[in-house]
């Protein structure tokens, strides 16, 4: 079958660490006219934390009607396949073998771009695990069903289009003030070619002043419309991206590291300048270059039409280099991502990075990942510096060939010599006009980068929220009905047909080995994570009936990973809410850490360093407990929330829950701190295996019996060492 293809594999990008496969496969497509997104494509088939299997891949390919096979082949047996193909590259990661040429492998990275490397290095990192794609019969390009990210950017400056149609009324009247410059330029050299004394100027300089006062006035306007525009705009776009970042499901920050999130959100900071500023501008300058070759139209059709020439010759160019700006823009942004994710990363864990003195093997990791970064800003500023370059000599040249056919026009009688000067100097305009035009279409690939990055953000549907949730006092009754949970729906489940009762008012501890979904358990109670199949009760209400924000406001939750603030103590605790210092310290008089407080100089006005850093283990945690407490939950969930507590301060705590009637769900790893639990659930694997009192099920000597003798076991040798 004769299928229309394109001349290359186009680049596209991964968003998500583990999307490298279902990037290859929309790289497929694209290559073969079809114009879906990744969106689309995960509508299909979603990515998890773990990635896609190379099965997958191939099941998503014949779905979209191509004849797929999966091969084991070797480098020369690969070159004899139907190109391009994916590969699985260095047992980890997948991308697309475009061709194999004389000089190298030309690849395409959905991690770094389109790039030609060495036979020898291909057979290094090949794996020998081979996808092919070709067309059927059945095959069928699809359309472009999203729309592009500039819908949204459009919309946003749509919205202020009172100051949009301000910025332009302002700029029309700066560019007819400018075109009487050329007829002024015009009149005084034909009149000084006819008088014989200078006392003619005296008027002319009197418009020149009037007109310069005008056109500052005007020019100024012009400036301040455009700040008031930028303004404007960037609280739209930075704003809405932010609050919809915020609103998203748990799932999406789960495959996505914090340094590319904040590196996307910084490139929105960038992008409204380049918007408002620069695409803005160019617009208006677009339409200056309207006004400006009416005017020469009607001065000499000749030279207008040189001056469109040259023009075309420099947007010919544009067009040829197109291609290489874009990818380079696109590569460097791509590495500038990962360079900036591992510092993000590196900061976040520094006192792991000491403790393990592993400086120089972190600063290297991240000097070769901006060395990388280096090289691809070194590439795109070559391709930049000689598409500048032409553009430049276009600029300087053009004017001078303007004047020469001017000459020769003047010298036939059909142009005077002060309209040659006038045409000459509007051309000087006309062609920087274009130059900036030109630079502007840079920034627009650069923006447009930015925007995909961003439309990731935009495009992803928030959590559901209930139309109209059911107002509802929280009790502290929980109940799961045939709960499972998997991060896809072609992932293997991470909780399996969990039924659970928890009475108001009980202790109820959740136990087991790394990886038997406890912690993933606790995330599915506080609607962090929806079931994949069952459902969630509280107080016998549906939880998807209930607002999940306004439900954990009445619970208590202290995570696995506390994070606070920098920020006071007490803006810790109290988060925004209306609360006097009086009841934040009874809160933390519970939690056990007031008198730690009052006992440092600024007391509870004590700023905390960012990630807490300047608090011990056990002092975060007892001011996440206060925060949790502040409220006087009815419910609280401990997610290894204790392990940094000494025995006492963990019984005082302990202690007064159970006397304020809060029922208390306790993850566990330390299993000498829920012996007294209600009811004690021992998992495996995702499932309930055991479940009962500490005494029942030691004397049932199974999971839980062997877990705590385990436990005990270390404990009691840690004691003899000491």
């Amino acid at each position: 079958m004769q299928m229309a293809r394109r001349r290359h594999v186009p680049y596209i990008s991964q968003m998500v660490q583990t999307e490298c496969g279902l990037c290859c496969c929309a790289m497929i497509l694209r290559y073969y006219k079809s114009n879906e997104s990744l969106l689309d494509l995960r509508e299909f088939i979603e990515v998890g934390r773990d990635g896609l299997s190379m099965k997958q891949l191939q099941g998503l390919l014949v779905e979209r009607g191509f004849d797929s096979k999966m091969y084991r082949a070797s480098v020369e047996q690969l070159k004899k396949f139907k190109m391009p193909v994916i590969v699985h590259w260095n047992n980890e990661h997948f991308l697309i073998v475009e061709k194999f040429t004389s000089s190298g492998v030309l690849i395409v990275d959905p991690a770094t771009g389109s790039r030609k490397i060495t036979e020898a290095e291909f057979a290094e990192k090949f794996s020998n695990y081979v996808l092919t794609a070709i067309p059927t019969e059945q095959y069928t390009p699809r359309k472009k069903t999203r729309r592009s990210p500039w819908f949204h950017v459009m919309m946003m400056i749509w919205e202020k289009k009172r100051l949009m149609f301000l910025a332009l009324i302002v700029s029309v009247v700066s560019y007819l003030i400018m075109l009487q410059i050329p007829n002024l330029v015009e009149s005084i050299i034909d009149q000084a070619a006819k008088s014989t004394d200078v006392g003619w100027l005296n008027k002319y300089l009197l418009g020149i002043a009037a007109i310069t006062l005008l056109y500052l006035f005007v020019l100024l306007a012009r400036g301040l419309s455009y700040i008031v525009l930028n303004v404007a705009v960037s609280r739209e776009l930075v704003s809405k991206t932010f609050l919809h970042l915020l609103k998203l499901p748990f799932k999406f920050f789960d495959v996505r590291t914090s340094g590319d999130l904040i590196y996307r959100l910084g490139s929105i900071n960038g992008l409204r300048e380049l918007l408002t500023t620069q695409l803005i501008g160019g617009f208006v300058d677009l339409g200056a270059m309207a006004f400006i070759l009416y005017y020469m139209l009607s001065k000499s059709v000749l030279l207008t039409l040189t001056a469109i020439g040259i023009c075309a010759l420099n947007v010919l160019f544009m067009a040829l280099t197109r291609k290489s700006i874009a990818d380079s823009i696109n590569n460097e942004i791509v590495m500038q991502t990962k360079s900036q994710s591992i510092q993000v990363e590196s900061l976040f864990s520094i006192s792991s990075i000491k403790m393990s003195g592993m400086e120089d093997q972190v600063y290297q990791n991240w000097d070769g990942s901006f060395e990388q970064v280096l090289d691809k800003y070194k590439k795109r500023s070559v391709i930049q510096n000689i598409y500048n370059s032409v553009n430049g000599t276009f600029q300087t040249i053009g004017p001078i060939i303007i004047l020469i056919m001017g000459m020769y026009l003047t010298f036939s009688r059909q142009l005077t010599i002060g309209e040659v000067i006038a045409f000459q100097a509007l051309s000087v305009t006309f062609f920087g006009l274009s130059t900036s035009l030109f630079g502007v279409y840079t920034q627009y690939l650069l923006a447009t980068t930015y925007l995909d990055r961003a439309h990731d953000i935009w495009e992803q549907a928030p959590e559901v929220t209930p139309e109209n949730p059911i107002p509802h006092d929280l009790k502290g009754q929980v109940e799961l009905k045939n709960v499972s949970f998997s991060y896809t729906a072609h992932s293997d489940k991470v909780l399996k047909d969990i039924n659970l009762r928890i009475e108001a008012g009980q202790k109820v501890a959740i136990v087991g080995s790394s990886g038997s979904g406890k912690s993933t358990l606790g995330k599915v109670l506080v609607g962090l994570y929806s079931p994949t199949s069952g459902e969630v009760f509280y107080d016998d209400i549906p939880m998807k009936s209930l607002d999940r924000k306004e439900l954990c406001r009445q619970m208590g939750i202290v995570p696995q990973d506390i994070t606070l603030f920098n920020k006071t103590i007490y803006e810790n605790i109290v988060m925004n809410k209306p609360v006097e210092l009086e009841e934040v310290m009874e809160a933390a008089k519970i939690a056990q850490i007031h008198d730690e407080i009052m006992a440092m100089p600024m007391g509870y006005r004590t700023v905390i360093s960012e990630m807490g850093m300047n608090l011990s283990g056990g002092q975060r945690q007892r001011v996440a407990l206060a925060k949790a407490l502040l409220n006087q939950p009815k419910l609280i969930i401990l997610d290894e929330a204790t392990s940094s507590l000494d025995v006492i301060n963990e019984s005082r705590i302990s202690y007064y829950l159970k006397s304020a009637g809060c029922t208390r769900i306790v993850i566990a790893h330390r299993l000498s701190t829920i012996k007294d639990s209600d009811v004690i659930i021992v998992m495996k694997h995702g499932e309930i295996v055991e479940q009962g009192s500490h005494e029942e099920l030691i004397e049932l000597g199974k999971v839980y019996s062997e877990l705590y003798s385990a436990q005990v076991g270390s404990e009691d040798q840690a004691l003899m060492l000491t």
